[in-house]
């Protein structure tokens, strides 16, 4: 997949310093080898929906957890009983010398789904960095063009990046916005591999283990 990038409060220049940037290094290349799950006449009422959003959530979900993500953290302490989560976060250590260290610690969230839900990123962000849980939050969603192939309503990077600019004095977490943009991206015909939508699409508790093997059969 190609990637767009927007850095709003010096994001990227932070992740890019020699101290994080394999940090950096390790969700681009997650998100460049996110594959595009074509599945045609998925919607009988609209045609054009032709990408199928749950196996790029699966595919995320994988990829983050594999490599030491934790899914699912909450946003704010647990003693404050909040049961508002992330999708996920990873803590970075790198060594300088033998008593110097630096860390940060980055959440991301997975933005497939409507627009309205952006809005609930912005502030899981905000609160996760308020309580020192996060350095910097990274916000991963389709690029308008794709986000059309998966639903109607869809969140897109070209509108997110309008938006936080104007929302300068309520969000003050350093984002990471990660486009994709599926513009010569090489498609993958599931529907090819798996013909079943609902296995395809993870309906249900009884197809979730062979969704998985599915989305693990097409990841690079």
């Amino acid at each position: 997949m190609n990637i767009e990038i927007f850095s709003y409060r010096y994001a990227q220049e932070i992740l890019e310093h020699e101290y994080y940037k394999d940090a950096y290094d390790e969700i681009i290349k997650i998100c460049e080898d996110c594959p595009l799950p074509m599945y045609k006449n998925k919607s009988k009422s609209q045609p054009k929906l032709d990408i199928v959003q749950q196996v790029i959530n699966t595919y995320f979900r994988l990829a983050f957890t594999d490599i030491g993500w934790e899914k699912e953290p909450y946003v704010s302490p647990e003693d404050k009983k909040d049961s508002l989560r992330g999708d996920f976060r990873k803590k970075f250590v790198k060594k300088i010398t033998s008593t110097e260290e630096k860390t940060i610690t980055l959440q991301i969230e997975v933005e497939m789904g409507n627009i309205a839900s952006s809005y609930r990123n912005y502030f899981k962000f905000q609160l996760s960095y308020g309580y020192n849980l996060t350095n910097i939050g990274i916000l991963i969603l389709p690029c308008d063009k794709l986000s059309k192939r998966i639903d109607s309503g869809v969140a897109s990077f070209e509108k997110t990046v309008r938006e936080i600019p104007s929302a300068d004095l309520s969000i003050t977490v350093p984002i990471l916005v990660i486009g994709l943009n599926d513009n010569g991206a090489t498609e993958i015909d599931i529907k090819a591999i798996e013909s079943n939508l609902k296995i395809v699409q993870g309906k249900g508790n009884k197809h979730k283990e062979e969704h998985n093997k599915l989305v693990r059969k097409i990841m690079i």
